[in-house]
């Protein structure tokens, strides 16, 4: 973690992070729960994945007012990115998600189920890596292109949710003429799906305003 380490466009004001952080009440057998690899976890970040800033994707700021993040940053592929493959580990603070640690991330926009049966969950708002900038496909393209799935880190021996591309069968693009399947172009913007939890809790959180999602699936 640090400055010099941080990829182009990181914002100063976040800490950048090389692996996962805790929380200080996370307990020992918390801290178990996440050193042990499930039988139904079959993704894994192998041990010469690189660490540090992402080769594979970049943060761009994003100045388009058509575009739901207009004014804020996006995740794009460096090259292309065939359909299946890891993108990225999601790097953020691990936490508690029973009362009374959950308070302190119940308005983050960035907050992750790690494991439901334990109450544990990653959120990358006040500190995370690249993967903290993949938005919603919503208002961009038709359907993601990529998707959270939990996996095991090997270089670290944990758990970790990280971005993958969708595989074939999955990724019809933004464009109704593109090949499915065909993962994600050079340039395209990595777009996952936020899911009902998240447009529901926000239609609440806004519904006196008039700021509603129109499009929850």
């Amino acid at each position: 973690m640090g400055k010099d380490a941080a990829p182009k466009n990181w914002p100063a004001a976040i800490p950048y992070l090389l692996q996962p952080s805790y929380a200080p009440h996370i307990t020992k057998p918390q801290q178990q729960i996440v050193k042990t690899r499930p039988i139904d976890v079959v993704n894994e970040i192998p041990r010469d994945f690189p660490r540090g800033p992402s080769v594979l994707a970049r943060i761009v700021p994003i100045a388009d007012p058509t575009h739901p993040a207009d004014g804020q940053s996006g995740l794009f592929a460096a090259r292309q990115l065939p359909p299946g493959s890891l993108i990225l580990p999601y790097y953020g603070v691990v936490h508690s998600s029973l009362l009374p640690h959950c308070r302190a991330h119940e308005k983050s926009d960035y907050d992750l189920w790690l494991d439901r049966d334990g109450a544990l969950a990653v959120d990358a708002e006040k500190a995370g890596n690249e993967a903290r900038f993949v938005n919603d496909y919503r208002g961009i393209s038709a359907r993601p292109n990529s998707e959270f799935k939990e996996c095991w880190d090997s270089r670290r021996g944990e758990r970790c949710m990280a971005v993958f591309v969708l595989p074939a069968g999955k990724n019809a693009g933004k464009n109704a003429g593109k090949k499915v399947g065909a993962g994600i172009g050079k340039g395209e913007e990595i777009l996952v799906s936020y899911g009902k939890g998240f447009w529901s809790k926000r239609r609440d959180e806004h519904q006196d305003n008039g700021a509603l999602e129109d499009n929850i699936p």
